[in-house]
C-alpha cells in the first residue's frame, strides 16, 4: 500500500485576503496562530521563492513531525507552493480567493509518510493518521481568522 496521503482542505476566513495570505505564507507565524499544533518554525531567507523553513509540529497523536519546506511558487495574495522533505515528503499548494469580503482558503497537500513509524504503520492506521490531519487543520481554522483580523492593515 502506498504511503502517499492526499488532502484537500478548504474553508472561508472572515478577514482580508492580504492578511490571510500573509499569515499562511509566512510560516514563522504558525506557532502564534496554529496552536497547539506548531511548536517551532525557523525560516531562512526573505519571504518568496527559495525561502526555506524548518517545521516542528504535533497533531493529536503521540508523535511529532519535522520537515523542511522550500517555497517554490510565490504569487501574493493568491497562491504559493512549497516542496517538503523530512518526516513528510511531497508538496503543498495554498490558494486564496476573495469572496464577499472574506477569503476562501484552499490547501492541496500531497505527502509521503517517510518517518519510520508512519511508514510502518500507514497500511494499518491510515484512517487514524487522516483523522490526525483533520484535527490539525481544525486548529488552523480556529486560529487563522482571529490572527489575520488582528494583523489586517
Amino acid at each position: 500500500m502506498a504511503r502517499e496521503y492526499v488532502f484537500l482542505d478548504e474553508w472561508d476566513v472572515d478577514a482580508p485576503i492580504g492578511a490571510v495570505f500573509g499569515a499562511v505564507a509566512d510560516a514563522s507565524t504558525y506557532p502564534e496562530w496554529w496552536k497547539p499544533v506548531y511548536r517551532n518554525v525557523v525560516t531562512r531567507g526573505p519571504l518568496g521563492v527559495g525561502q526555506t523553513s524548518d517545521h516542528y509540529f504535533k497533531g493529536k497523536l503521540p508523535y511529532t513531525l519535522r520537515l523542511r519546506a522550500e517555497m517554490t511558487e510565490y504569487e501574493p495574495p493568491n497562491r504559493f507552493a512549497v516542496a517538503v522533505d523530512g518526516d513528510l515528503r511531497g508538496s503543498g499548494v495554498w490558494t486564496f480567493a476573495e469572496r464577499d469580503g472574506s477569503t476562501h482558503v484552499c490547501w492541496d497537500w500531497t505527502v509521503f509518510a517517510d518517518k519510520p513509524l508512519l511508514r510502518v504503520l500507514t497500511p494499518v492506521l491510515r484512517p487514524l493518521f487522516r483523522s490526525n490531519h483533520n484535527w490539525a487543520v481544525a486548529r488552523a481554522r480556529e486560529g487563522l481568522e482571529p490572527y489575520a483580523k488582528a494583523h489586517a492593515r
